[in-house]
Order: C-alpha cells, then sequence, then structure tokens
C-alpha cells in the first residue's frame, strides 16, 4: 500500500470511529483520531475528508455501499420497465419452446482430479 493509499484508509477509518460515535466530523477531530492510532497523514487529507463528509448524508454512503450508483439502479429499472412495455405492444406473445438440454457424458471417476492428469 502506498502513502497516499495509508492516508487515504486512515482518514476514512477515522471519519467512521466519528460517525459511528455520533460526533460531528471535523479536520481538528479526524487528526486526533488519527494521531491516537499511531499513524500520520498528510496535511491536507484530514480537512479535505471533513469537507466532503459534510456534504453527503454519510448514513446512506454507508448503506449503499456494494449497492452500485445511487441514481443508476432506478434509472435503469424504469427504462427496462418502460422497453418492456413498448415491446408488449409491438410483438404479440410468443410460445416459449422448451429446448431440452443434453445430458452430460458420464466421466470416469480420477479420484476427484477430473482431468487434470490426463
Amino acid at each position: 500500500m502506498n502513502k497516499a493509499e495509508h492516508d487515504e484508509l486512515c482518514c476514512v477509518y477515522a471519519a467512521l470511529l466519528l460517525f459511528d460515535d455520533k460526533v460531528d466530523i471535523t479536520a481538528d477531530k479526524l487528526n486526533k483520531v488519527i494521531q491516537a492510532s499511531g499513524n500520520t497523514v498528510e496535511g491536507y487529507y484530514p480537512e479535505f475528508f471533513a469537507k466532503y463528509l459534510s456534504s453527503v448524508d454519510l448514513n446512506t454512503l454507508i448503506s449503499s455501499v456494494g449497492a452500485g450508483p445511487a441514481t443508476a439502479a432506478p434509472v435503469q429499472a424504469a427504462t427496462t420497465a418502460a422497453a418492456d412495455k413498448k415491446d408488449d405492444k409491438k410483438a404479440p406473445a410468443k410460445k416459449e419452446e422448451k429446448k431440452k438440454e443434453p445430458e452430460p457424458e458420464p466421466e470416469e471417476d480420477a479420484g476427484g482430479f477430473g482431468d487434470l492428469f490426463g
């Protein structure tokens, strides 16, 4: 991990600690938490993180981790739904045919190693 990644991670962890304790996230408080943890960061990182985190709802941000962009899912769902309705009006309903999947050929038991050894 390079120095920049380390500094960012320290600020993120410090901000999460402050948020969890329901304390306002300021540059001074971030610095205190970071110093208490035995770490040091470049001086502009706590100021940057404090300014950014004051402009967002951290609770929503944390809750949406892994959900993708906040606006993309509803927009995509609405677009897909609209496209589906449009397609339903154009084409008559087709009867889907069930395709038979070929049955797999029986394999010789190689002690769990498959074709690894030929």
